[in-house]
């Protein structure tokens, strides 16, 4: 009998084939947010209320991390650790800076900077860079999409490419924790940021959003989340969540009404829009979460969105933590970088991939500079607006960034580093060291931590 030389080629296709038809009729569905029994906006508070510790309220820090990979989450981590060996005086003592963090909002990359150090706190310094890090992430979310054993899971229609992923960030980092396991005493408010797919509207990981949706977080898995935020879309499947809106009693802000009679576009309007867009359980049962970099790749939107709200006497001001203090520091650590300038010097088209990678990355960079900008500028109103001859208000912001670096070669180096989840440990030492030192070499944060050491 003669063997055909394919034929373990076709016999591999002819059980791909097997199985693809096989779960026409079968269905796998992750881990679904729980229904929320009844909206309490009393727990939320006192929740917010938990996580504040022993922190001081004369001053507020606030974090933002940027999406890009590897790249975001060991520069997030460089600053956390230069956070961390700054030693400041409150009225609580002797502290540091990074005991003074009040809240994170990330996306992408920087999320899992962000969750693994509201989950174990200092831990961070322990095992972060081995478990994460240093790790090949990208080649085993690549070995585990090719392994046979997924083939079913991944033939049905309710179970994607993501999903493995968060099977994958639990095992590696997070340890089957859920969200709730973020509420703690004297840990920072660690928001993670994802976009809804349909809308393109920005959905953080807070219970405050998620009550719109008539859903409990507390034990939804932390991994999810964070696969959520930084799942790019194409490589990654979405994450779907159901909505349950008007299940639950929610009622909807007065301040909502009355921004949509607003005769000009306002920022609140806007919010407005969106609020009464997802109320409507009808138009929108489902929701299907991609990369947070897509509606905001710095992570600064979220303090914007909820700051231009407070304006409004029945938005609860204390969404941002901290917010009528003395002093408000805001470090953005932003790991976008610009690895193409060279295209503009050649008159043939660059590299489909490379296009394609651009488009997702650096093509962000515009709608960025602008988000900084007004975010600035929302703060500084702000203070403007609270500072008193008696009581006066300041705001300092820094921006971590490969631009901030002052080596011309460190510079380039850093800006070479491309977004996957595979570093090498030299590209991961030069990225921590590169966060600390353009944060400690920062004006703005010297001078913040000197008017902090007369704040009590």
């Amino acid at each position: 009998m003669t063997v055909r030389r394919d034929a373990p080629v076709v016999i591999a296709r002819i059980v791909v084939a097997g199985l693809l038809l096989a779960c026409t009729a079968c269905s796998y569905m992750p881990e679904q947010a729980a229904p929320l029994a009844r909206w309490s906006p009393e727990r939320n508070a006192a929740a917010r209320e938990r996580m504040s510790g022993d922190r001081s309220t004369e001053i507020a820090v606030l974090l933002a991390f940027s999406g890009g990979g590897t790249r975001a989450a060991a520069l997030s981590y460089g600053v956390l650790r230069e956070l961390d060996r700054t030693p400041v005086r409150t009225s609580a003592g002797q502290r540091t800076m990074l005991q003074e963090v009040d809240m994170i909002s990330s996306v992408s990359g920087g999320s899992f900077t962000a969750a693994y150090y509201g989950l174990y706190g200092e831990r961070i310094f322990a095992d972060y860079e081995e478990r994460f890090l240093r790790r090949d992430v990208q080649g085993e979310l690549v070995r585990r999409a090719l392994s046979p054993s997924n083939w079913q899971r991944l033939a049905s229609p309710t179970f994607g490419r993501i999903d493995l992923a968060a099977e994958y960030y639990d095992e590696l980092l997070f340890d089957d924790a859920p969200l709730g396991a973020l509420v703690r005493p004297g840990v920072p408010r660690v928001v993670i940021n994802s976009t809804d797919l349909a809308t393109g509207e920005r959905v953080p990981f807070v219970q405050e959003m998620f009550d719109l949706f008539c859903l409990d977080l507390e034990s939804y898995p932390l991994s999810r989340a964070v696969a959520a935020s930084s799942a790019v879309p194409l490589v990654f499947s979405p994450v779907a969540v159901q909505n349950h809106a008007g299940s639950c009693g929610f009622r909807q802000p007065a301040w909502v009404d009355r921004a949509l009679k607003d005769d000009q576009l306002t920022s609140r309007k806007i919010a407005a829009r969106s609020v009464k867009g997802y109320l409507d359980r009808e138009r929108r049962p489902w929701l299907h979460l991609v990369d947070g970099g897509i509606s905001d790749n710095l992570g600064l939107r979220s303090y914007y969105r909820t700051i231009t709200l407070t304006a409004d006497p029945a938005v609860n001001s204390r969404l941002l933590p901290h917010l009528n203090a003395r002093h408000i520091l805001m470090i953005l650590v932003n790991a976008n970088s610009h690895p193409h300038r060279e295209w503009a010097e050649e008159a043939h088209s660059p590299p489909f991939l490379e296009v394609a990678g651009s488009v997702s990355g650096s093509q962000i960079q515009r709608f960025s500079d602008d988000t900084i900008l007004i975010t600035r500028k929302m703060f500084e109103q702000w203070v403007d607006e609270n500072s008193t001859p008696d009581r006066p208000v300041t705001f300092h912001f820094v921006e971590v960034s490969f631009d901030r670096v002052k080596s011309d070669a460190d510079r380039q180096y850093l800006n070479s580093i491309g977004t996957t989840f595979r570093l090498t440990d030299t590209e991961v030492d030069r990225l921590i060291a590169a966060g600390q030192r353009v944060l400690a070499d920062s004006p703005p944060y010297r001078d913040f931590v000197r008017l902090v050491q007369g704040a009590r």
